[in-house]
């Protein structure tokens, strides 16, 4: 157990180390740049950059939409509306100077989710949760080097002055190191590391004067776009009129209804967007578990499983339903229900295996190749259980019930591959899964928007 002594000693040796700290956190945080006079004229800066040294040198989620926005302004994506509340993007030949890093991020993932050069809006997903988280920091990670390379901002805590700190806090760990050991003592210079790692993470940009000027000269911009009343209720389309200057409205969080329309975020688990069957159409997805009984299941393991089950409800069922027939009619409620339950659960269970007996038996020597689009991969855990599903959409059903795979299966696929599945015909066991003889989507037919989603 340690001593007081020790934590007392400890805590004395870290606190100069935490003041140092916080003082150049705190010295060097960006300091608030003046509103400049109000004007519609635009800087050299993209909406990115725009929107980082407005919002107090960070960069915000509506940079993306922006960004999006301003491509489409600069004639390299149309955004057309197709029905009311409902866009999609078309990408164009163009003969424009070289794109930045994080446009460039913003083009590719355009061009991933395209079929014939057109994507909805509401398919622009950046991946799941994690992929998702990733990609926003590589974006953000691209914008901040971009203002830097202007000269418009520089790290808070740089390179070096992150060495100096990460090398003061050998002094606390060497003091826990020789009165709990060595052990502890790396353990401690390790978590101060991660400590400041997250400090440099909570505001990794601060000012320059050029970057003041120009902080000043964006929020003078976004005081005169301010000062529309329409402006927030524009739809992404009404870029075609407004140009570029839409596109700062929505990285100065002013044009809201069009950062809607574009949400650029983490994909749903349940909600997609196919272009498979050469129409482009919503997809609600569901993962089965318990229901459908036997899903995804070997035939031989589910027949094997829903045997044992039939016979253990048949015990149940012989041993308490002759009990239940004899139940007084002024009985309890409390009895009654507790014979209910007897009966009623052990013969639910009964009647599915013997569904399951019966798909299983079926399954034996029955299989077709079904092909589709890869939506979503997903793994979920309970306890020990890993499950790993595919949500193959086959074009021709508004809901899709996810494949559930082997692991050496789920690595081999990636999302929005179209692949070819050997599957059994009641339920729907996976044998094997491929790559389609079309393997991309600029193989299949291109999409065109359906006027209506599928309901």
């Amino acid at each position: 157990m340690v001593s007081w002594f020790t934590i007392a000693a400890v805590a004395a040796a870290t606190a100069p180390w935490l003041l140092a700290v916080a003082i150049v956190y705190l010295r060097r945080r960006p300091a608030t740049p003046q509103s400049g006079p109000p004007t519609l004229d635009l800087g050299p800066e993209p909406p990115a950059i725009a929107n980082l040294l407005v919002h107090d040198f960070r960069v915000t989620r509506d940079a993306v939409p922006a960004t999006l926005l301003d491509l489409a302004a600069r004639r390299l994506v149309e955004i057309e509306e197709r029905k009311p509340g409902s866009y999609v993007c078309r990408l164009e030949e163009s003969s424009e100077g070289p794109l930045t890093a994080y446009e460039r991020r913003v083009m590719d993932l355009l061009r991933s989710r395209a079929s014939g050069d057109v994507v909805p809006t509401q398919a622009l997903t950046t991946g799941p949760s994690a992929e998702s988280s990733r990609w926003w920091k590589d974006f953000k990670r691209e914008v901040a080097a971009d203002a830097q390379r202007r000269g418009l901002c520089r790290d808070i805590i740089d390179g070096r002055t992150f060495l100096r700190l990460t090398i003061a806090a050998v002094a606390p760990a060497a003091v826990l190191g020789l009165l709990a050991g060595s052990k502890a003592g790396f353990v401690y210079w390790i978590a101060a590391a991660f400590l400041l790692s997250v400090v440099k993470s909570l505001h990794t940009q601060r000012e320059t004067p050029e970057g003041l000027a120009a902080a000043s000269r964006w929020l003078g911009v976004r005081a005169k776009l301010h000062e529309d009343a329409v402006f927030p209720t524009l739809p992404p389309v009404a870029v075609t009129l407004w140009e570029r200057h839409l596109a700062y409205g929505a990285a100065f969080d002013l044009a809201p209804a069009a950062v809607r329309a574009i949400p650029m975020g983490a994909e749903s688990d349940h909600r997609a967007w196919s272009s498979y069957g050469g129409q482009w159409h919503a997809v609600r997805i569901r993962y089965p578990h318990l229901l459908p009984p036997g899903w995804g299941l070997h035939p031989l393991v589910a027949l094997l499983r829903a045997v044992l089950a039939l016979v253990g409800a048949v015990v149940v069922l012989w041993v308490f339903a002759p009990a239940a027939f004899d139940v007084a009619p002024d009985a309890g409620a409390v009895e009654l229900l507790i014979t209910l339950i007897f009966v009623a659960v052990p013969a639910a269970v009964a009647a599915a295996a013997g569904l399951v007996i019966l798909r299983a038996l079926a399954d034996l020597g029955s299989t077709r190749d079904v092909t589709g689009q890869v939506l979503r991969l997903r793994t979920f855990d309970d306890d020990d259980d890993k499950r790993h599903y595919a949500a193959v959409d086959e074009g021709t059903s508004s809901t899709i019930r996810a494949w559930r795979i082997k692991p050496e299966l789920y690595s081999s696929l990636q999302q929005y591959e179209i692949v070819t599945g050997t599957l059994t015909r009641q339920l729907r066991y996976v044998r094997s899964i491929r790559p389609a003889a079309s393997q991309s989507q600029s193989d299949v037919a291109p999409a065109e928007v359906a006027a209506t989603p599928r309901p």
